[in-house]
């Protein structure tokens, strides 16, 4: 299994964070370098060679495609968490206030 796929991604729509995030939750399954260019990031990805590593990514398309699924996921959650901090705040306080603290 010796294959290579880059994957290059709008830093706007994917800020490095993001990408990081997903880079970090693939490692055991894909070594993955990230490159920034003007407005892109590159990921260079291969199968992580680790003996009893999590399952092999068979080809470059299934490792495309975990790429995207994950940084779309990562994506999400940090705009969820974007959108409703103020939500937690207001929670947060709620919570103290109600516990007397």
């Amino acid at each position: 299994m010796s294959w290579e796929v880059t994957v290059s991604v709008d830093s706007v729509i994917y800020p490095l964070s993001v990408v990081q995030r997903a880079s970090y939750a693939l490692a055991p399954t894909l070594m993955i370098q990230i490159r920034q260019t003007e407005n892109l990031i590159h990921l260079d990805a291969a199968p992580t060679l680790l003996a009893g590593g999590a399952g092999a990514v068979i080809s470059a398309q299934e490792a495309r495609e975990l790429i995207l699924r994950n940084l779309n996921d990562f994506a999400l959650r940090a705009q969820i968490q974007h959108e409703t901090s103020g939500l937690r705040e207001i929670l947060a306080t709620a919570a103290l206030r109600g516990a007397g603290i």
